[in-house]
């Protein structure tokens, strides 16, 4: 079932749960059947989203709440929604068509993905869908897999393709050349996510670029996947960024193992590309952080904010004697509370090494320009950092 309201569009995803996304935002939250009719009564009655009433107010309101919320609870919800922007009013159908297809934007809500640069793909994407349906097909997809299986048994026949490869001795022009292809495949690899998600009938309303634990990094907005019914439908437009990655190595291995056997002396940039940008795709499997491994994972579980619910449920667990009656109240099975718990230890244990390493990319890459001032800025960055990770703490202690 989906419902529409002038603001956000609302999708029954299972029994009695709701999948709500603003319309103009494109956030997504998912409520149960309560907290869902109370986001529609204060869509309706917008002063009751700004003062919630309370007390003899509540009964003269007009029209007058008729839920099953207590007022505590609408107090809560009515400050939670309007901090998440679901109170905002959508724009205009024609005010969005005319509205600039790209943007900057600086500010940062989350430390580790500060997105500065997007674009709006999405009427790009529909005009190509043909093409897209073409590329997806999964005649396509076979075709693909055997490329990739042709690359693998060629590495198996001729091991000495990766004897005396030697990273250290590329200067800097192979450097860079290596570098500006990894910066096409990551484009490549985040309109895989894009055209997946199309493909499947899904909307994509963002893609840019962003610092990713102060690392530059790309984006593509796929959240229509909360929306699909069908689990290997998700995984599909989430494994595709990856899958890309692979295709794109594979036809560079196969492209130097031909030009060898043409009697040709192919450039040894297409081995090391290959296999950096292998490299790069196993770092993107990684669950312990918001790479595509984790989100694979929190759909592959069915667990939605697993890392937000793991972080959660281990600070309980830590608390002990609050950890029995949370986990009651959570109405998590003991399996899921289990997943949690050791999601959240290990997230908890490799989070902090994560952050060390971008914080030691930034200094790396300043002191090339600006020499032992590099240390002050990085300095500045981990004070930074310690703000950020002081209002995490805040928020584990706020209700769930």
């Amino acid at each position: 079932m989906s419902t529409a309201s002038s603001a956000f569009d609302i999708h029954e995803i299972e029994n009695n749960l709701f999948l709500v996304q603003h319309k103009s935002s494109r956030k997504f939250i998912r409520m149960g059947p309560r907290e869902t009719e109370y986001l529609q009564f204060l869509a309706a009655v917008p002063a009751a989203a700004a003062d919630p009433p309370q007390g003899e107010a509540a009964a003269q309101a007009a029209p007058a709440y008729a839920g099953s919320l207590t007022e505590e609870e609408r107090a809560y919800l009515a400050a939670k929604f309007g901090e998440w922007g679901f109170l905002d009013p959508a724009l205009p159908e024609e005010e969005a068509a005319g509205a600039r297809k790209w943007r900057f934007n600086w500010r940062i809500d989350d430390l580790t993905t500060i997105k500065f640069f997007s674009v709006d793909p999405d009427a790009w994407l529909d005009r190509r869908l043909p093409l897209i349906r073409l590329l997806l097909h999964p005649a396509a997809i076979a075709a693909y897999g055997l490329v990739m299986l042709g690359a693998f048994a060629l590495l198996l026949s001729q091991p000495q393709l990766t004897v005396g490869l030697d990273p250290y001795g590329l200067g800097w022009g192979q450097y860079a050349a290596i570098y500006a292809m990894i910066v096409l495949t990551t484009v490549i690899h985040e309109l895989g996510h894009g055209m997946t998600c199309k493909y499947y009938g899904g909307r994509v309303k963002q893609m840019g670029a962003m610092l990713f634990y102060f690392s530059p990094a790309m984006f593509c907005d796929v959240s229509d996947t909360y929306t699909f019914r069908r689990r290997r439908h998700k995984l599909a437009v989430l494994a595709a960024g990856v899958f890309s990655q692979w295709l794109l190595s594979s036809l560079a291995i196969l492209a130097y193992g031909a030009l060898q056997a043409a009697g040709a002396q192919p450039s040894e940039l297409l081995l090391y590309y290959a296999f950096a940008n292998l490299g790069m795709s196993v770092l993107n499997l990684l669950p312990l952080v918001k790479l595509d491994g984790y989100w694979m994972l929190s759909h592959g579980l069915g667990i939605a904010n697993l890392r937000a619910k793991a972080f959660r449920s281990l600070w309980s667990l830590l608390r002990l004697t609050k950890f029995r009656g949370e986990a009651a109240q959570s109405g998590a099975s003991r399996r899921e509370r289990a997943i949690l718990l050791a999601y959240g230890a290990a997230a908890t244990a490799f989070t902090p090494c994560f952050w060390l390493w971008g914080i030691l990319q930034v200094q790396q890459r300043l002191q090339a320009w600006i020499g032992a001032f590099s240390f002050l800025v990085t300095a500045c960055i981990a004070v930074v950092m310690l703000y950020h990770m002081g209002k995490f703490f805040r928020t584990m202690r706020q209700p769930a």
